[in-house]
């Protein structure tokens, strides 16, 4: 017989009996003993018949445990039995932990485990047979100072599922060597996963692999040293230390697109991106036993004990709401043998199955043993619930034997025939679950199977119970925050348009969120207008999305266009841009288109006054020079195609600055300052002279006015304006197009900080399967504009060269993938960059520039003088002496160059005036 939990098989000759007293259990009530040594009897001789006696056993020193060793046990099978019970009082008849009857392997011992160390017993005979009763020592032993459990890393472990792009690994490593003990040395790790499984190492290092997709698992480590004087597994640590590993949920791509989209030749297309955060819950606690065997034992229990300790609020009991699913995996050759009680922590017990058979002899499992051997044949699974499964008795739960060849277990003998077998799927208890009501949903729960007749056995595998979430304490959950949507396109097909994305808080998103809740996500929109697409064919648009955690994840959405014409309308390979800035009365660059295929002609409208377009034999042809200012949007389009095709463009004019006044102070006297006044376009420059001079510059402020001052001239000063240029603002460009490499893409638009991480989600590759890329710039860069150029090696092998409007770099350092930036300066004007790799792999992840344009600038002839006076000179007087009333000679002054004069210090009645 083996007892699970200080109830072990000793498989050793008592040699030595103790001295000390020994105690009889004579009919009745005995009383409590306090002892650490002795024996202890039915009494000398056979037991009497008709017995119902009752002792207690507890240690005599505090804090030890009672332990009886029984050498010898015989009663008579089936009707005289003595039960046990953890603790200081002994129940009512049928309620003890344990009962032994008829004649049990010998020697075993029964150790408590009750916080006060106490034993209790009661004997039961009937009227009929009286047997020799049972001779056992009693000692104490002192539970020993438990271990502590502890973890070098008890972080959290974030995972990408395997659904992601970027997956992570599943396997995670566990180092419990800093878990310590005071005595003993630790020889038992004991895991629980999280995930429905546990395992026992040997050792602190460990490995598991977790599901690969959404789930969130607390990992529980409990530890045992070798100190075997209470629990022949070794003394149990008092804490449990988890490590939480959370494998990220796939977000929901409910409101997507469809993966195909069909639609006719020439049409366009919405495309609708949407992603929504999920919630990944910790899975439902459901402890899991390892196995018993079921020997043959009339009237003996088998217990096996869950630890739920700490896994429920603090004080929680039992109510209704709380029932828990029972499940056991087990193999019986005869069903009617059996009793199946759940106990709880605190003693409250409930009959799950009470020797109940279904149609002829029953049988437990997929393949019984037949033999009452010991081997073990094939488990089934039984599920027990309070309310809401099959009946045990029904017949309908019943089921033929199956065949003899079994490949779920290593059992391979002959199945037990002559009856039938239990389905395994989920049944109602016996009794009702309402008697466990109130009882602590913390601690350890057992389930007892008891063996009534004889001459059958079998095995419990393990069995699991599970409580309602709601009734645990705080289950722990995440829902990762959406942080990118992005639609991505290569190879045929409309390119994809500037792109926008819609942020939206969620609660409670799905597909569960515990309680209290709530569980707040968020929503990513991300719609595309596409087309018309111009040519039948399939075309795969790719929705990708990112969460707070790096994980990414896509869908493909393929657009099935049905066939259509042949018709093509390209921009010429040698044009510059469909799109130029330049000056009004400044000719543009030549812009060329390409038709073909169905198209008959082609139309361009949109142009500015002085652009035309030539249509002639398959080449459309703009130029000229345009006479108005502004921005002229201008659409291309074939005749004759089904559909029509079509391209855009922009030509921007920009009007040229003014000089519309130049004036002067004129005129000064010498020695004073020259002043002109400029009036024209707000913030242009006007270059000018003095007197014919070196060329100078000045800027009309944003009034419009501008002041040029010469200091002290002496001379006539003129002032000639030469040229008035507009002023403008730098430009800021990157990569507009790509061709080449794989995912070309994403080599377009703007550059990652330095030091980023390369990789596929944001960078084109290059490798001896596609070896050449080349980016169209935004603009066309004059000669001198420095450009970034973004890239990495994606191993050590990487070589690149860098070609640019006459300028040439090669890369083949940096870390490998971590982007590097470098800059290269062309020569001459240019549009385009191109790598050409020469060794191994590198990502290009892109370009930048910034350069000033050249304004618009007109030539002018504006000139303006100041004359420069001399001094006035005054040609001397006569002095005059005269009587007072009497009439002075007239004096005459002559001047030079005075514009007027004054006069003062004249008597009263004397006059001056003047005369140009």
């Amino acid at each position: 017989m083996i007892k699970n939990y200080f109830l072990n098989i000793v498989f050793l000759i008592v040699c030595t009996i103790s001295f000390g007293q020994t105690y009889n259990m004579p009919n009745g009530a005995n009383g409590t003993i306090s002892t650490c040594s002795g024996t202890f009897r039915d009494r000398a001789g056979d037991y009497l018949s008709s017995q119902n006696s009752t002792i207690t056993f507890c240690p005599s020193t505090p804090g030890d445990k009672i332990r009886i060793t029984f050498t010898a046990f015989e009663t008579e099978d089936g009707f005289d039995y003595l039960e046990v019970w953890q603790g200081n009082t002994a129940g009512a008849s049928g309620t003890g932990v344990d009962v032994f009857m008829g004649t049990p392997t010998l020697p075993f011992t029964i150790t408590s485990t009750s916080p006060d160390g106490c034993l209790s017993f009661r004997f039961i005979s009937d009227g009929g047979s009286e047997y020799a009763g049972w001779t056992s020592t009693i000692s104490c032993v002192t539970p020993c100072v438990p271990p502590t459990a502890a973890l070098v890393d008890a972080s959290t472990v974030d995972i990408c599922p395997s659904t992601s792009i970027t997956p992570g690994s599943t396997t995670v490593a566990f180092n419990a060597s800093s878990s310590t003990t005071p005595s003993g040395a630790l020889v038992r790790y004991e895991w629980d996963w999280g995930d429905g499984t546990t395992s026992i190492t040997a050792t602190p290092n460990t490995t598991h692999t977790f599901p690969t997709t959404g789930g969130l698992y607390l990992v529980r480590l409990r530890v045992r040293n070798n100190i075997f004087t209470t629990d022949p597994l070794g003394c149990l640590s008092a804490n449990s230390v988890t490590r939480v590993v959370r494998v990220m949920p796939e977000p929901s791509f409910a409101g997507l697109s469809p993966a195909t989209v069909a639609i006719n030749c020439g049409d366009s297309v919405t495309l609708n991106g949407a992603a929504l955060s999920q919630t990944i819950v910790q899975s439902t606690p459901s402890v899991i036993s390892g196995p018993i065997n079921l020997p043959d034992g009339s009237g003996s229990s088998y217990n096996s004990q869950l630890d739920f300790s700490g896994l429920f609020p603090p004080g929680a009991t039992m109510v209704a709401g709380c029932y828990p699913t029972v499940s056991f995996d087990i193999e019986h050759s005869y069903t009617g043998d059996l009793d199946i009680i759940l106990i709880s922590p605190t003693g409250e017990q409930v009959i799950l199955f009470d020797q109940h058979a279904p149609v002829g002899p029953g049988h437990f499992g997929a393949c019984s043993a037949g033999a009452t051997d010991g081997v073990p044949g094939c488990v089934a699974t039984y599920s027990v619930v309070n309310t809401g499964g099959a009946s045990w008795t029904a017949v309908g739960s019943t089921t033929a034997a199956p065949p003899t060849v079994n490949g779920t277990c290593s059992y391979t003998g002959v199945c037990e025939t002559g009856g039938s077998y239990y389905i395994p799927q989920t049944y109602t208890s016996t009794n009702s679950f309402a008697a466990l009501n109130g009882a602590a949903l913390n601690g350890v729960w057992t389930l007892r199977v008891v063996d009534n007749i004889a001459s059958d056995d079998g095995v419990l595998s393990n069995w699991s119970l599970t409580f309602p979430s709601s009734c645990y304490a705080n289950l722990l959950s995440e829902t990762p925050d959406l942080t990118t949507a992005t639609w991505t396109h290569t190879g045929a097909g409309p390119v994809i348009p500037a792109q926008s994305t819609t942020n939206t808080v969620v609660n409670n998103p799905g597909p569960s969120c515990p309680s209290p809740g709530p569980c707040v996500g968020n929503q990513l929109n991300n719609n595309i207008n596409l087309g018309p697409f111009p040519t039948a064919g399939s075309f795969v648009y790719t929705f990708t999305v990112v969460d707070q955690y790096g994980c990414s994840y896509l869908r493909n959405v393929t657009v099935n266009v049905a066939s259509c014409s042949v018709c093509n309308l390209v921009l010429s390979s040698a044009a510059a841009t469909s799109s130029q800035s330049l000056c009004i009365g400044s000719p543009i660059s030549n812009i060329v288109y390409n038709y073909g295929g169905t198209a008959t002609s082609a139309s361009v409208t949109g142009l500015p006054a002085g652009i035309t377009a030539n249509i002639v034999g398959g080449v459309i042809t703009i130029s000229g020079t345009p006479t108005v200012s502004g921005t002229f949007n201008y659409i291309v389009n074939t005749i004759g195609c089904t559909p029509n095709l079509s391209l855009t463009g922009t030509i921007t004019i920009n009007a040229s600055p003014v000089l519309t006044s130049l004036t002067s102070n004129t005129p000064v006297c010498i020695n004073s300052n020259a002043e002109f006044y400029l009036a024209g376009t707000s913030n242009s420059i006007v270059t000018y002279n003095i007197n014919g001079g070196a060329s100078q510059t000045t800027t009309i402020n944003s009034g419009g006015t501008a002041t040029v001052t010469i200091p002290s001239v002496i001379a006539n000063t003129t002032f000639n304006a030469l040229n008035i240029a507009a002023t403008t603002s730098p430009v800021v460009g990157n990569g507009l197009s790509s061709v080449g490499g794989i995912s070309p893409v994403n080599s377009t638009g703007a550059i990652s900080a330095l030091g980023a991480a390369a990789v596929a989600g944001n960078c084109t590759q290059l490798d001896n399967t596609s070896s050449v890329l080349t980016i169209t710039l935004q603009h066309i860069v004059p000669a001198g504009t420095p450009i970034t150029v973004s890239l990495a090696r994606d191993n050590a092998a990487g070589d690149v060269a860098i070609t640019c409007g006459g300028s040439t770099l090669n890369f083949n350092a940096g870390t490998v993938d971590v982007l590097s930036q470098l800059i290269i300066i062309p020569t001459v004007s240019t549009n385009t960059i191109t790598f050409t790799r020469s060794a191994g792999r590198l990502w290009i992840d892109g370009v930048e520039y910034n350069y000033t344009p050249t304004g618009c600038s007109v030539n002018v002839s504006n000139s303006a003088t100041v004359v420069v006076t001399p001094l006035n000179t005054i040609a001397s007087g006569t002095s005059q002496t005269v009587c007072v009333n009497s009439p002075i000679t007239n004096i005459t002054l002559a001047t030079t160059g005075a514009t007027g004069a004054t006069f003062a210090g004249l008597p009263a009645g004397v006059t001056g005036s003047w005369s140009g």
